[in-house]
């Protein structure tokens, strides 16, 4: 079946579209590879997740479950009734999140088959030592209420490939692509994090080369799959009560990125370390490309 294609938004030279039937070839040749986002329509098809993840679903099995949010605990019960009830002018503390491969297992079967688009997958390798990783976290359900904002704008930490598929309520994203870096001011101790909290109404005076910026807004909603490439900037705000599901990626598309982010956190520390490392990156990138091919 041949892919079907709507133009979500245009922002000088950016386009973000929305596409179905969308084979794997294509998305690897002008997303994939070509490092440019797309909404994908249909991804989640086969996903339980996609009916069975509600926020009654979760406040019947999980009320008695405590979250953390930016340090701070909450019930998890009290948290879905604050999120169905939350507004703009008294939102829901974001986001609120739950790791599912660590505390939530049982979930797994429900956002399975892994999506087609998100393989393959080093990260499940056993070649690659997790301490590398650097403790990202690459699958949660993100739990949020209308006005709920990310607190920052942000790439997914080393340079992963970021798929958030929405399954309950409309989100709105922003990004901007890498080429605009230098316009974000990355933080000098976390670069992956941009100190512009807020790209609506930037302090101009404070950071001037923001207004050359190109932030891009759209919305997503339920049963689409945002692809978001390594190293574009972004965020997200939730429009309704939402619930969504994040997974990040690392193949031979991103994987000279990850080790860029994998040299800059280890050279100062342990540089004659780092320098064996990119070795031993570098061979197994060849060793696992020749696998995937």
């Amino acid at each position: 079946m041949a892919s079907q294609t709507v133009e979500l938004v245009r922002e000088k030279n950016i386009v973000v579209e929305k596409k179905y039937h969308l084979s794997y070839d294509e998305f690897a040749k002008d997303h994939l590879f070509a490092n440019y986002p797309v909404v994908i329509g249909d991804a989640c098809e086969a996903w339980a997740a996609k009916e069975k993840f509600t926020p009654q679903f979760f406040k019947e099995r999980y009320s008695d479950r405590e979250v953390i949010i930016a340090g701070k605990p909450y019930n998890f019960g009290d948290y879905i009734e604050w999120m169905l009830t939350g507004d703009e002018e008294n939102p829901a503390p974001y986001p609120c999140t739950l790791q599912v491969e660590r505390d939530y297992p049982e979930l797994l079967p429900d956002v399975l088959p892994r999506l087609k688009y998100a393989q393959p997958d080093r990260i499940q390798s056993k070649l690659l030592p997790n301490r590398l990783l650097s403790g990202a976290n690459t699958l949660e359900i993100f739990f949020g209420s209308p006005g709920a904002q990310f607190p920052y704008v942000h790439y997914d930490y080393m340079s992963l490939h970021a798929y958030i598929t929405q399954l309950y309520g409309y989100k709105e994203f922003t990004v901007i692509p890498p080429d605009q870096t230098a316009y974000v001011y990355p933080k000098p101790d976390n670069t992956w994090v941009s100190e512009v909290n807020d790209i609506w109404n930037p302090d101009l005076e404070k950071y001037p080369l923001f207004a050359k910026a190109t932030p891009v807004k759209f919305v997503v909603g339920p049963g689409e799959t945002l692809f978001i490439p390594c190293g574009w900037w972004h965020t997200a705000r939730s429009l309704t009560p939402t619930i969504s599901v994040a997974l990040d990626c690392l193949n031979a598309s991103n994987w000279k990125n990850f080790m860029q982010e994998v040299d800059t956190n280890m050279s100062q520390r342990r540089p004659v370390l780092a320098k064996a490392v990119q070795t031993y990156l570098s061979v197994l990138g060849g060793v696992l490309g020749t696998f995937e091919r």
